[in-house]
């Protein structure tokens, strides 16, 4: 079969077709996918570059995709041939894949392939971030800095369905952006001082900006007995007792527990995912999504989605 990836790192020019066995399934709990949709994520960008995480080369990329059901495991019980699933492993970034059918749901038949597979990634990220992380209620204030991207987005929208008043902090030129999230309250980082605006107000507050470096946001917003996740580093919140967790992968039950209740949110018109391009699954359709994750500024998902086989 054919894949997209690299046998060395560097720029989008780096990717290449590469020739691959078609996998196999492993486990019995396993379900093959012929893909039709790939979501493009930063870590895919940083693997490229070889900023960490170098690996064994060649690398085929990729951890979120749609596909057809062409093959399932004896213990699979809830795949049928022909369904279409949102899955979360990989490599991706391939005709074929094999991934644990607990990391996988059903697409809802409203949803497009670009919807639901630019929901893997930053929504698993979004929703253990407002329930495993932290423990979004009714009636709190969540603070989201970030609230623009990918995965602080969804954070928004998952705080809202869970009861929440939201602040959603961004740049003042993704103002539309924000405007357009379901938000109690916005803040624009350029224009104004957020610390001391939304000081002490935060029951939770949650860091998804992509650098990760706002600890004094942080600890500045968030009230004293609080809680607070970041894609960032452990910030020291001074003399406040509040609760921190670092924001990372959790297991496949956990992905099945997000994707499950994702899914349901955007078949029942709850979850609005921002698509900023979509691309042919095709070497093409690759370099240029890469090249796009390069200014790290795309107001959406990038995905690559197949108009025949990846040809």
């Amino acid at each position: 079969m054919k894949a997209f990836g690299y046998t060395h790192f560097g720029g989008p020019e780096v990717f290449e077709i590469l020739g691959q066995p078609q996998p196999t399934l492993q486990t019995d709990h396993d379900i093959l996918l012929k893909t039709l949709a790939v979501g493009l994520n930063n870590f895919e960008r940083s693997q490229r570059a070889g900023d960490f995480g170098r690996g064994r080369l060649p690398i085929v990329p990729g951890r979120d995709v749609v596909g057809e059901v062409v093959e399932v495991g004896s213990a699979v019980t809830a795949f049928q041939l022909g369904d279409v699933a949102i899955g979360h492993g990989g490599p991706a970034y391939a005709q074929y894949v094999v991934i644990d059918s607990e990391r996988a749901v059903k697409k809802p038949d409203n949803a497009s392939l670009a919807e639901a597979v630019a929901l893997v990634t930053p929504g698993i990220t979004a929703y253990n971030a407002v329930t495993t992380f932290t423990h979004v209620k009714t009636g709190d204030t969540v603070f989201v800095n970030g609230a623009t991207g990918g995965v602080g987005s969804l954070v928004v929208q998952v705080a809202k369905q869970l009861g929440a008043d939201v602040i959603g902090t961004g740049s003042s030129r993704n103002q539309a952006l924000l405007e357009a999230l379901p938000l109690d309250e916005i803040g624009f980082y350029d224009r104004e001082n957020l610390n001391a605006k939304f000081a002490d107000r935060a029951d939770i507050a949650i860091n998804a900006a992509l650098n990760g470096h706002n600890a004094e946001l942080l600890r500045d917003v968030i009230r004293d007995g609080g809680s607070a996740a970041s894609v960032g580093d452990e910030t020291d919140f001074g003399t406040k007792h509040v609760t921190f967790e670092h924001i990372r992968p959790l297991n496949a039950g956990h992905d099945h527990e997000a994707l499950t209740a994702l899914a349901t949110m955007l078949e029942n018109g709850q979850l609005k995912i921002p698509i900023f391009k979509t691309l042919p699954f095709t070497l093409a359709g690759g370099i240029e999504g890469h090249q796009l994750l390069e200014t790290r500024h795309a107001p959406g998902r990038i995905v690559l989605v197949n108009d025949a086989d990846g040809q």
